[in-house]
């Protein structure tokens, strides 16, 4: 873990997994760096917040607060269903991070 302070902390959606929601935390320190924490509970350490969002957009992941609205509806989802995961517990933040949803019938 990195020596700085949590300055800023962003959640991220993977659109290749829509409706189903699938979460990942960005989370930048005072130093500049970065980790990432996925669905599957790992940490990834970046030395930068650019390197961070890089790796998470290759792994196609958005930002939450960057999904318009016609990728909701893409995906059958409404801003009400985008709540990111809480908890105190590590174990029980990733216990959230993936949210399994039917899928919309189109017909």
């Amino acid at each position: 873990m990195s020596d700085g302070e949590v300055t800023r902390v962003g959640w991220w959606l993977g659109v290749g997994g829509l409706p189903d929601l699938l979460w990942a935390r960005l989370q930048v320190f005072s130093d500049g760096s970065a980790e990432v924490l996925d669905l599957d509970g790992r940490v990834h350490r970046f030395p930068s917040e650019q390197a961070a969002r890089y790796w998470l957009l290759e792994d196609e992941y958005e930002p939450l607060d960057s999904l318009d609205d016609e990728d909701l509806r893409y995906g059958g989802l409404s801003r009400d269903d985008l709540v990111p995961p809480s908890a105190v517990r590590h174990s029980d933040l990733v216990a959230q991070m993936l949210v399994r949803r039917q899928p919309v019938d189109a017909g």
